[in-house]
């Protein structure tokens, strides 16, 4: 650092020094209104005389004075919408007007930090940015969270809404309402929150925001002169956004004086620093050196940092009830961070607040390192991973054929494909998953059974434990409510699909004079695996699908086993429906014998069901051509070699043992659709 004394521009230049010492930080803009940071005539804008000024992110390290920002002069909200409808573009817009970046052409998904959201264009994980914006000569900190649009994370959205007061509802003006918009808005509504329709993409050509402004009327009963009609892209209306923000939002009502209450409502781990929380105050004061308690683990911990993300870690000195930020206090276990824990100071204990409902997992696969030597790798990314993703429940398992490993619960196809992907990508860990199944349930019949169990009705969510039909009175499986929005041009062909699938139709809405909402019961496991992919081709791209629990029904189930040569393979064992055992049974024999490679000896591929076989595959054997040597004589000689290659053949076989190869599980365990 330079000391330089005197005014004028040396010492001007000595700041300016400072500040490319500390390296090239990020913009504050403050537009017309006084700095939030500790007074410096350096830092003022009047100073350099204009409403903004580069400078490092070092410089200004701890300076930020929070206390700068009484609670009615806070905004927390989040912004939500269906997949692709501009909300990332919407935040990246937020933070340009408000200074919390430099204006570029590059930026694009700000706020997307995971190498898997670049990649697939969709946020997976909702992340939070503070503002500072002037709004009729006061200066207001808001703070926003952006949150995923996909139905496998919406427990994301329904965590991230805990800290927020209000909502920005994001429709493209385009498609006008789709299934996640219609999910989302009744999480914000029986949060209640206050909600700001957002009518993005008006630049395009087919946009029509006159059309979807009846849609948002009709269905929410929101009216149409509090839509707000913006482009994202071109930065149209942004202003307007803001200003509605500031209007309609109230404040967070929380007290300062009352003894701290934090709630952890995201968490990530860093190897260095341990654990990193993300909390919301509802009360009180946290301040660095501060001594906190975790109410979960009863565990007292010194806070080292506190800050808030503006997108980037920004320390401060205080953290002040209303506000959201972050906060590290040496937890160096993943276990010790949970999400929806109340932190408290030490000797001030607090009611704990509510927390979470925990996630409900609708998917479950088995999980195996592709060496065995990894498995203590594997466990350690996979307990760091589910830090950051607490929507993951994981139970430990092992396999014949391929291991140790772990059964994990998923919300969807989606989140186990992400999940996997982010192991690939973050921790550098390869893994085979098995073929996805849904939770199932078996009532059982002997008084017997209950006592080895404990328990009348036990749930299955692996299927080589799958229980004999002699054993219980009824098999239940997992149920649907499923919202599809289509053009009605597409109805005919999707009603065809959804009772293909065994669904029972609940509902049917026009939604306008082109489209439809349609509501069915699906069973879980019709759905689960390539149902929106059918429903996307059906209709041209155009439908949206959205689906929520409603609990189990009685089900006619089977358990399928796959043999090979007459011994049952564990990891190919399925559950399916009676009537769609031998399609499926046929399909997975087809592509085994595509994948298992030829032996000296023949190998028979069957399902079976019980001990009836109701479908078989023969992988043909390696023959050695024992007559070459022959030319011409007797026939008996011929019949002699013959004879002796077959038995030959048959001592191996009894020998023999038929090894999947690893990857030849991946293969036949994706599922193709219905033939």
């Amino acid at each position: 650092m330079l000391a330089v004394v005197g005014p004028g521009p040396r010492r001007r230049w000595a700041c300016v020094a400072q500040a490319a010492l500390g390296g090239l930080g990020r913009r504050l803009s403050v537009a017309g209104g006084a700095s939030p940071f500790s007074p410096c005539p350096e830092k003022d804008p009047a100073f350099w005389g204009t409403s903004s000024r580069p400078y490092s992110a070092t410089d200004r390290t701890e300076r930020l004075d929070m206390s700068k920002f009484p609670v009615e002069n806070v905004r927390n909200f989040g912004i939500i919408a269906h997949v692709d409808h501009g909300k990332s573009t919407l935040a990246d817009r937020l933070l340009e007007l408000t200074g919390t970046i430099a204006k570029t052409d590059h930026n694009k998904q700000v706020l997307d930090k995971l190498q898997v959201e670049r990649e697939r264009g969709i946020t997976v994980k909702a992340q939070t940015a503070s503002l500072f914006y002037n709004y009729g000569g006061k200066l207001y900190l808001l703070n926003l969270i952006d949150t995923p649009g996909h139905v496998d994370f919406n427990y994301e959205v329904s965590r991230s809404l805990s800290a927020c007061q209000g909502v920005l509802l994001v429709v493209d003006a385009n498609e006008g309402i789709q299934a996640q918009t219609v999910a989302n808005f009744f999480l914000a509504f029986e949060a209640q929150l206050s909600i700001i329709p957002v009518i993005n993409k008006i630049d395009l050509k087919n946009a029509d925001p006159e059309r979807v402004e009846k849609q948002i009327e009709k269905m929410f009963d929101i009216p149409s002169d509090e839509c707000i009609k913006i482009s994202a892209k071109l930065g149209t209306n942004i202003e307007r956004v803001l200003q509605a923000v500031i209007e309609r939002i109230a404040p967070p009502k929380v007290s300062r004086e009352n003894p701290l209450k934090a709630l952890v409502f995201d968490s990530t781990f860093d190897q260095y620093r341990g654990v990193i929380a993300n909390v919301a105050l509802f009360d009180g004061v946290v301040s660095k050196g501060d001594k906190i308690v975790s109410a979960y683990t009863q565990k007292t911990y010194e806070v080292n940092e506190v800050g808030i993300l503006s997108p980037d870690e920004q320390r401060t000195q205080k953290l002040y009830a209303g506000q959201v930020g972050y906060l590290i206090a040496g937890m160096k276990d993943v276990t010790e961070a949970q999400i929806g824990d109340t932190l408290y100071l030490h000797k001030q204990p607090v009611e704990p607040l509510p927390g979470f409902k925990s996630a409900k997992p609708m998917v479950f696969a088995g999980m195996y390192p592709i060496d065995q030597s990894e498995y203590n790798n594997l466990k350690s990314a996979i307990e760091k991973l589910t830090l950051n993703d607490s929507s993951v429940t994981v139970h430990r398992d092992s396999s014949l054929a391929l291991g140790a490993g772990w059964r994990l619960g998923f919300l969807g196809l989606l989140h186990m494909e992400v999940f996997n992907q982010r192991l690939e990508q973050e921790y550098n860990a390869s893994v085979i998953l098995t073929t996805p199944t849904v939770p199932y349930k078996a009532v059982l019949s002997s008084a017997k059974l209950i006592k080895e169990y404990r328990e009348k009705e036990i749930t299955i969510i692996n299927p080589a434990q799958f229980p004999d039909k002699s054993k219980v009175t009824k098999y239940l499986e997992p149920v649907v409510l499923g919202t599809i929005i289509t053009p009605h041009e597409y109805t005919g062909k999707i009603m065809t699909l959804c009772l293909a699938r065994r669904a029972v139709q609940k509902n049917m809405v026009f939604i306008d004079q082109n489209r439809v909402m349609l509501k069915y019961l699906f069973p879980l496991n019709e759905i689960v695996v390539d149902f929106y992919d059918s429903l996307k081709s059906l209709s041209s791209g155009y439908a949206s699908f959205d689906y929520e629990d409603a609990g189990y029904q009685t089900a006619d189930l089977v358990k399928m086993d796959i043999l090979l040569n007459g011994n049952p393979v564990e990891e190919l064992v399925t559950i399916v429906h009676k009537e769609k055992a031998h399609p499926i049974g046929k399909s997975i024999c087809e592509r085994l014998k595509d994948t298992i490679p030829r032996q000296l000896f023949e190998i028979a591929i069957q399902a079976a069901i019980g001990s009836k076989i109701i479908a078989r595959e023969t992988v043909k054997a390696y023959r050695k051509n024992v007559l070459a040597k022959c030319y011409g004589g007797d026939i008996t000689r011929k019949m002699k070699l013959l004879k002796r290659q077959a038995e030959g053949k048959k001592r191996m076989r009894k020998v023999g043992n038929i090894e999947v190869p690893k990857d030849a599980f991946i293969r036949v365990l994706k599922r193709q659709p219905d033939k």
